[in-house]
């Protein structure tokens, strides 16, 4: 069996592919070899081709219907940034009118010309007429012309499905980056370790074109819903959007609102429902009629195919099937047709989802068949036993080549962050301790960039986010050891904040799989404590079950960072919350898919002009886009050429070896670079370095990280940090001054041992100063660092899952050394070893890292750190 070693960046960006052997972060990919596959049948127009040869028949500009670049960059900028109101103030000023002299003069003619411009699919209101009998819900217009019966008129939104779908298809600003056919992507050459990460690497994909007619192309359809909130501070406005997506675009693309590759499906309606005697059926069989009348196009599609132009001008017939459904439990639940209190993934009993164990999946014809026999009177002893509700047509039911019960995909959001820990874990270890002694713990924690300095604690939160809950399960074990009453606890937490990370991985491998499996089985086998100290009574939750079903998601979807919730929450702002912004707030539905229309149309216009030029796609406005990382405070990327950076003038500017001593802690500056500058290579020295020698010192250096082979599986995206070195500063008299900050960083030590991975070769260091030699005592083009190091890292404390850390001293000094600035790894964090009882004063006084000489080296501060953890042994 032959492999071709291939970088993930060769198929998007068409970058060179570097093969230094073989590594875990290596891609050997096997295209579909058990037929032909996204065959081209013919030569076609995009939509953007056709555009330009209409523009260029008729002799117009580029920028037409509006006269000139500046008049289009005008009205890309009011539709983006202005409200109507204050556009038609804007154009009606005289200054407008005498020096801009647009050819729209208000308002009104401005958006007569924003209507002449090619949008997407057109929006259609259908009707949805209830009745206060089950079976009468929903009501086919066609069917029922008395328009007057008893009941509910609700309003469904929607786009054409196919429609949408062959926009994302269709779209040249995706030519490169849509994949057409499945892929095995191992990790080795000889195929042993399989690769998941892009959807098209999953199991899904491959085993629904087996099952196609040969030559087709297949389009995963992702759809996610999510009820949000409208209106703010008061009022009960609320939306329930349903967004698609395509697996043929990478997970990046598709996290990115500023691309525009998740398009909105529809609005469901949101109503009460009084006048049924069980509204909560009603309002689950109106649910699951509404979607059907919106996923009718998929049908015809799904079994025939539709030949579709693809982004790169290739004809193909392609297949919309349902593959992914993204919702929060309640949803999936309600897409599932069973009780919140079962699993809508597989069959285990409602009092047995706190064990470990596997049980079997529903299965999409006998749960169809189930729900037809209840619905015909024969009432199937299976539907009570695997807790199914009276919803006799699921919309699912008629797509072809669907399972309903794999698409329900795994939220991370919801089930991990705000879910197990938030609710769960964070709540039982809380009831252990006192809550003042365990918000001193966090107050004490010392810095590192981008972590949140709980300085309250976390006992005084009121409202929590899931970069909240990121952001305390970085520290929150090293809180808990010390006051723990059993090592269980922190053996039970260890596990399940492994599974959290892990399952957070952008890219996973067999390997990482395993671990994945391997922490939650120690997540169990641990759990009980909890109800041996009287936190828990069970652990019958639908929650702690849901990770039973995370390994096969990820093995038949891929990844899970490109099926989270996250994503739904973002697009909520721009379809949702802006659009109902833009409303008068009465009878606000038809006003926002208005605003949305034009605002689909001002986004097709800018792609086809970016398209024109001869760009890839137009550069998003920074406001509309994000990059799905949590470090939201990240340093700018560094140029390709260089491993660091330093401001170009220094914030310490010629500094005496006495101030460095002083301020810098810096106690045995002048005795390390005398033994760097005896034993380095840095040209002819005139002058041995004395007292009266200053320097050039910096307060920060931005360093680039080493590749992470599970977080970073594009070359596109470059990871950096910011590392600290400065003493105290006075930032005036309204502000308090900057405190001391001494960053910490694992540094190599040995690049000989460090070949074999983790934390071998590398050593912790406290960076005191940042700084420049200077001319006279050597040639040395790059900035050194002067550092007091921590004992290596030989000692591993199995009951917490870190290794200690201590310092490491010389004649009862700090041992002390200068070393070149390449030789910063990345920046790490230590935590100190919490001890029973209340937290010492001085610690929580900022005053940590110098009043205590033990601590751990952090597990969770980032995934860099944890995954040289996971290598390491």
């Amino acid at each position: 069996m032959d492999y071709a070693p291939r970088s993930y960046a060769a198929r998007v960006e068409d970058a060179d592919d570097e093969d230094d052997g073989v590594s875990s972060s290596s891609r050997y990919a096997r295209e579909y070899n058990e037929g032909p596959a996204a065959d081209v049948l013919g030569k076609g127009e995009t939509a953007f081709e056709k555009m330009k040869e209409l523009q260029d028949c008729f002799g117009g500009s580029a920028y037409s219907p509006f006269e000139d670049r500046e008049g289009w960059e005008l009205a890309q900028w009011l539709i983006n940034n202005v409200n109507q109101r204050a556009a038609d103030e804007f154009l009606k000023l005289p200054v407008t009118r005498s020096r801009l002299r647009p050819s729209y003069r208000s308002n009104y003619t401005f958006m007569k010309v924003i209507d002449k411009l090619p949008t997407g699919p057109e929006w259609r209101c259908e009707l949805v007429h209830t009745r206060g009998e089950f079976e009468d819900i929903g009501h086919d217009q066609e069917r029922d012309e008395d328009h007057t019966m008893e009941g509910e008129e609700v309003e469904l939104w929607v786009h054409d499905p196919v429609a949408c779908v062959r926009e994302l298809m269709e779209n040249p600003a995706f030519d490169g980056e849509i994949v057409y056919a499945p892929e095995k992507v191992f990790t080795d050459l000889h195929g042993t370790t399989r690769r998941y990460d892009e959807m098209w690497t999953g199991d899904w994909w491959w085993e629904t074109q087996r099952r196609l007619p040969s030559g087709s192309t297949v389009a995963p359809v992702i759809l996610a819903s999510d009820k949000t909130e409208l209106s703010r501070f008061k009022g009960d406005k609320n939306a329930w959007p349903v967004y698609l997506s395509i697996g043929n675009l990478s997970k990046e693309v598709r996290r990115q609102p500023g691309r525009h590759a998740s398009v909105l499906l529809g609005y469901l309606p949101m109503s009460k429902l009084e006048s049924f005697d069980n509204n909560s059926i009603g309002r689950q069989r109106l649910f699951h009629y509404c979607m059907r009348r919106m996923l009718r196009p998929l049908v015809d599609v799904g079994r025939n195919g539709v030949e579709l132009v693809c982004a790169d001008g290739q004809i193909r017939r392609v297949f919309p099937i349902l593959a992914a459904y993204i919702g929060d439990h309640p949803e999936q639940c309600l897409v599932a047709c069973c009780a919140e209190n079962r699993c809508p993934k597989c069959l285990v009993p409602a009092k047995e989802r706190g064990v470990n164990t596997c049980f079997p999946p529903r299965d999409h014809t006998q749960t169809t068949c189930t729900l037809h026999e209840q619905a015909t009177g024969q009432y199937p002893p299976n539907f009570v036993a695997q807790g199914l509700q009276p919803i006799f047509s699921p919309f699912w039911a008629e797509l072809p080549h669907a399972d309903i019960f794999t698409a329900i995909t795994s939220d991370i959001l919801h089930q991990l962050h705000q879910g197990i820990f938030k609710d769960h874990f964070k709540k039982w270890c809380t009831v252990l301790m006192a809550k003042q002694d365990f918000d001193a713990r966090f107050h004490a924690m010392p810095v590192f960039s981008g972590l949140h300095h709980f300085k309250d604690g976390i006992s005084k939160v009121k409202q929590w986010t899931g970069a909240d809950h990121k952001q305390v399960q970085r520290i929150f074990l090293a809180a808990l050891v010390g006051t723990a009453p059993h090592p269980d606890v922190i053996k039970a937490g260890s596990c399940l904040l492994d599974f959290i990370y892990l399952a957070q991985y952008q890219s996973h491998t067999d390997r990482t799989l395993a671990a994945l499996q391997q922490a939650l089985d120690g997540f169990h086998a641990a759990k009980d404590i909890f109800v041996e100290l009287g936190c828990r009574k069970h652990f019958n939750v639908p929650k702690i079950h849901s990770l039973q079903h995370y390994i096969e998601t990820i093995r038949s979807l891929g990844s899970l960072d490109g099926l989270n919730m996250e994503t739904s929450e973002r697009l909520h702002i721009d379809f949702a919350k802006k659009a109902y912004a833009a409303s008068n707030r009465r009878d606000y539905m038809i006003q926002m898919t208005r605003w949305l229309q034009r605002q689909e149309a001002v986004i097709w216009f800018s792609s086809f002009l970016a398209w024109r030029n001869g760009n890839k796609h137009p550069v998003p406005h920074p406001a509309d886009d994000c990059s799905g990382s949590d470090e939201s405070d990240a340093p700018p990327p560094l140029p390709s050429s260089s491993s660091y950076r330093v401001s170009k003038r220094p914030q310490f500017p010629w500094r005496t070896v006495q101030y460095l001593q002083e301020n810098h802690g810096a106690v045995d500056f002048l005795h390390a670079l005398q033994d760097f500058l005896s034993t380095s290579t840095l040209g002819h020295q005139y002058f041995q370095p004395n007292l009266n020698d200053r320097f050039d010192c910096f307060s920060n250096v931005v360093i680039r990280l080493p590749p992470h082979d599970y977080m970073a599986n594009t070359t596109s995206r470059d990871y950096t940090a910011r590392i600290y070195s400065h003493p105290q500063r006075d930032n005036g008299p309204r502000t308090p001054a900057m405190p001391v900050r001494f960053d910490t960083a694992l540094t190599l030590f040995d690049k000989e041992s460090q070949q074999c991975g983790g934390f071998h070769g590398l050593r912790v260091a406290e960076i005191h100063v940042i700084f420049k030699l200077p001319p006279h005592l050597g040639n040395c083009p790059h900035p050194l660092v002067y550092v007091h190091w921590f004992k290596s890292l030989n000692h591993f404390d199995s009951s917490v899952g870190m290794f200690h850390v201590a310092r490491s001293t010389q004649q009862h000094h700090p041992n002390a050394s200068i070393i070149p600035i390449h030789h910063l790894i990345q920046p790490c964090h230590l935590v100190p070893r919490f001890m029973k009882g209340p937290v010492n004063p001085c610690w929580v006084q900022g005053c940590v890292m110098t009043e205590t000489d033990t601590f751990y080296l952090n597990r969770y501060i980032d995934f860099s750190i944890f995954d040289r953890y996971q290598n390491h042994f």
